[in-house]
């Protein structure tokens, strides 16, 4: 029996999403000039953390003759065009609108940037709509220097939900795909669904990765099982 929940908090990108891949296609055509490409050894430090973090850290790793911004420039209007048809990964919308109906609070706290969160969920709203405004971006004011594995954009999306202390915080389930994530859910004192690509999983060797639960896609997913609403059957 796993720990007893009552209010969920999703990552976005290759959780709810099938962006990680996008992001995957940008990064090498934006490598392959170089002789480089974007290896899961590299992509694994990269996950979940800031744009201009995971730039930085790619520039490191590859050499590649770029600053961080013009990394960034040339990644979006690459990405521009990859976003506008991105679609949700499986599970997931039965989920969100499942825990909408039974009004369990609910929240996204992603690292993506506004711009680009208004570019992948616009024609999403059948999933996205649901959240209402309980949206946290990471390039919200309030997490300044903060991205994950930084626990803060955790703590201030469970804000939004009313949740305010590192009691209530025990009550608070996250689904992440991303090492940093996780770190960062675990760090705001909260369980801990990790969702990671195979490749993610393949790319570890010993590294231990502290989930509460893992699965392989949010279908395998069973809310009863943490003190949430049953699907119907």
């Amino acid at each position: 029996m796993h720990p007893q929940v009552n209010a969920v908090l999703f990552d976005m990108d290759g959780l709810m999403i099938d962006s990680e891949r996008l992001y995957t296609l940008a990064s090498n055509e934006v490598l392959a000039p170089y002789g480089k490409e974007l290896t899961w050894e590299i992509k694994a430090q990269l996950m979940g953390r800031p744009a201009h973090d995971s730039a930085a850290r790619l520039i490191a790793a590859t050499g590649i003759p770029l600053s961080v911004d013009e990394l960034l420039t040339t990644m979006d209007q690459k990405l521009d065009r990859l976003f506008r048809s991105v679609e949700p990964l499986p599970g997931v919308v039965k989920l969100v609108q499942h825990l909408e109906k039974h009004k369990v609070p609910m929240a996204i706290a992603t690292g993506s940037k506004k711009k680009n969160f208004l570019i992948k969920s616009g024609h999403l709203q059948h999933l996205f709509g649901l959240f209402s405004t309980n949206i946290l971006c990471g390039d919200d004011p309030i997490l300044e220097g903060k991205g994950k594995p930084d626990p803060t954009i955790f703590i201030e999306a469970a804000k939004m939900l009313g949740i305010n202390t590192p009691e209530e915080r025990k009550k608070v389930l996250v689904f992440e795909d991303g090492i940093s994530g996780v770190q960062a859910a675990r760090a705001a004192g909260m369980e801990v669904v990790w969702i990671p690509d195979p490749e993610l999983l393949n790319s570890l060797g010993e590294q231990e990765v502290k989930a509460s639960h893992q699965h392989k896609t949010m279908e395998d997913f069973d809310p009863a099982a943490w003190g949430l609403p049953p699907y119907d059957e």
